[in-house]
This record gives C-alpha cells, structure tokens and sequence, in this order.
C-alpha cells in the first residue's frame, strides 16, 4: 500500500485537493492520503495532520505568532513524515510553510509533485535557481504556467486548470435569474464575490459597498447580491452590510447561481475572479488587507498584474484595485461602464474566449490524478483503474 502526504495552504488549495484526492484514490484505492489541508481534502479521504483553513482565512499565517505557529507545524509534519515514509509529497497551491517541507523531503529522497504552483500566478518570491531545486516536477495547470516553469528549467508536465472540471457550465443565465426570484429582463444584477478569506472580506466589502451606493444612486436598475463563500461566517458579512444600510443587499450561498445571473461582477484576485471569466461575466478585481497581513508585499510581485485571468492571458482585460489603488469611486466608474457600455463588455468576453485554449480541455484533474499515480508507483502493488 502506498502513501502520499498532500500538503494544501489555502482554500482554493483545499477545493483542488478534494478533487484531486477522489480521482487519486478512484485509480488505487488502497492508497493511503495524509497530510495538511482543511475540511473538503478531510472529505475526499486525505487523513489530516492539521487542519488550518481557519487560520488561513483569519490571516494569522501573517502575523508574528503565525510565524512560530508554522514552525511547531513543519517539525510536527516532519516527524509524520519519518512516521509514514511516504511514496510522494504532493504540494498543492500557495506553500503556507515556504519550501521547507519540500526541501526537507528532497533531502530525504521523497519526491516533490507540485501541483497549482506559484508560478501559475507570476509570483515574485519564486527564485528560477532555487524552485528547481524543491520540486522533481510540477503538474501546470495553465500554458502561462508551463511557459514560466520552462523558462526556470523546471520539469513540467502540462495537465490543466482544475477549474475546467470543477466549474458548473449547466446552469444557463436565464434559469439562474429564475432561482434567484429576478423576473425582470431589465434588471442589472451585480453579483459580489469579496473572497474566500475573511481578512479579505473584512478589509474590502465596505469599500465595495460604498462604491455599489453610487452605481445604485445613479441607476434604478440596478440590483447587488453578495455571495458569501462557505469559508465565511454569515455574521461577518451580516455586520459589513449592516455598517452601510443605504445600500440595499441580498445575501446568497449559491455563487454559480449568482455569476451565471449577473451581468457584472465584483470578485477578489483569485480564483473567483477566472471563475467568473469563464462564466464569460464581465468583471473588476479588488484587493484589501491591512498592511500586517499584506501577503503580496511578501510572496506578490504586482506589477503588472495581479488577478489570476489577467496572468494566464498575459495582459490587463480585468481593471484591478488593489490596495492604495482602491479607490471606491473609480470602482463606480468601471462598474457603470460594463453594466451600459456594449462595447466594453464585448471586448472583454472577447477576450475571456481565449482562456480555454490556455487552461487546456476538460479532464485535467484526471490527468494530474495519473501524474500522481505514476510518480508514486501506486500501480506496482495494486491494480489502478482508470
């Protein structure tokens, strides 16, 4: 029986872990899946050293006491690893430990899969000379990814965005108006997706808010969902909105549902903000957190950009606002030009129609499931299916 210790940092590394842990264990069920990650990897069978999506979306990795936080996880991780001698380390996403564990377990003769790497986002802190030194290989889920993995002299393997799978095309733009209560053809709906970490919502919402009262004061057709992601207490938001009772909210859980409605979004950088590329919904990306849990001053390079779209496309399609440059009524300004001007809207679908070529066809998380699979010889003692 083989074992594979999955490391996931973050949420969107727990979404991707799940899927790629059932098509793991689909192809060799007698593998044994361990590790670090939160509640849906937990779900897809991978049994949990830690489980840190709270202290992810609390921002505590950040702050000084997350520092020693980390170093009593990698010396607990470590031992586990002694423990269970696995076959292959897969990381998943952003390395909340750095690269210690990595490189830990190349000193120990354990493979190193890297799966979602940072150089998928054009991260600044990745070193050409030292990545390839951390990782036997890496499973790039976008051709931008595989250029920049090229490029560093990494082994690379081209599998495809996660995203391509995981996304709901099903539901159409006029069946999802209708399960949301939206009878009127004439309504502008925008659909907010503030984040998945509540350092994020907490520091970005109210400026969002201020910025939809003045959409909202200009148009009456205008109607705002915020959808908060099951990473979020509903109490959170519930307080945000209350802090601005001028504007009128609804709240829902269903975010396919509320892109698919919307005209125009309001999402984060991350991975809300392809996904609501591929739904082909016009968007803006907006980023806030205090300067004490400013990741992008430590693991972001900004310039260009920053909004995973705009990566993977190589250009600046979706405005962003980030930080200092979040100014609410500039957001305004570039809502009301999407939501009335057919011309922008249609230049930037145009451009959301290449994402598809770039993050390759559907099946991808069975292709990095058999990369697994192969790397970790889970076909030498049992029967794989595929």
């Amino acid at each position: 029986m083989k074992k594979i210790m999955m490391l996931g940092g973050d949420n969107t590394s727990d979404r991707f872990g799940l899927a790629l842990a059932r098509k793991i264990l689909e192809k060799c069920p007698r593998t044994t899946l361990f590790g670090v990650g939160g509640p849906l990897m937990s779900d897809a069978g991978v049994r949990l050293l830690y489980d840190i999506s709270e202290q992810v979306s609390l921002g505590i990795f950040q702050s000084m006491k997350g520092s020693l936080v980390v170093k009593r996880m990698i010396k607990r991780v470590v031992e586990a690893m002694d423990r269970e001698q696995p076959s292959l380390v897969v990381q998943i996403g952003l390395p909340v430990f750095g690269y210690k564990l990595l490189e830990i377990a190349r000193a120990k003769g354990i493979p190193v899969l890297y799966y979602y790497t940072p150089l998928s986002r054009g991260l600044g802190n990745v070193k050409a000379s030292h990545f390839p030194t951390v990782v036997n290989k890496v499973a790039s889920i976008s051709r931008f990814e595989t250029a920049q993995c090229e490029e560093a002299g990494i082994d690379c393997e081209f599998v495809g965005h996660p995203l391509m799978d995981l996304t709901d095309f099903s539901l159409t733009p006029g069946a999802a108006r209708t399960k949301l209560g939206i009878e009127s053809t004439d309504t502008k709906l925008i659909g907010v997706l503030p984040g998945a970490r509540e350092v994020e919502v907490r520091n970005a919402l109210p400026n969002v808010l201020k910025a939809l009262d003045l959409v909202a004061k200009r148009h009456d057709d205008v109607q705002i969902i915020v959808s908060v992601a099951p990473t979020i207490r509903s109490i959170l938001v519930d307080e945000i909105v209350k802090r601005c009772p001028q504007v009128q909210v609804r709240l829902e859980r269903d975010t396919y549902c509320v892109l698919r409605a919307a005209d125009v979004a309001i999402t984060s950088i991350g991975t809300g903000s392809l996904e609501a590329s591929l739904l082909g919904v016009p968007s803006v990306a907006v980023y806030r957190v205090p300067h004490s849990t400013y990741f992008v001053e430590k693991l972001l390079d900004r310039k260009p950009n920053m909004t995973i779209t705009n990566k993977i496309l190589r250009k600046t399609v979706i405005a962003e606002f980030i930080q200092g440059d979040f100014v609410h009524t500039k957001v305004a300004e570039t809502i009301e030009r999407l939501l009335y001007d057919d011309e922008a809207r249609q230049a930037m679908l145009e451009e959301f129609s290449h994402l598809e070529y770039e993050l390759g066809e559907p099946g991808s998380v069975g292709r990095a499931a058999d990369l697994v699979v192969e790397m970790a010889g889970c076909g030498s003692d049992e029967g794989t299916r595929s």
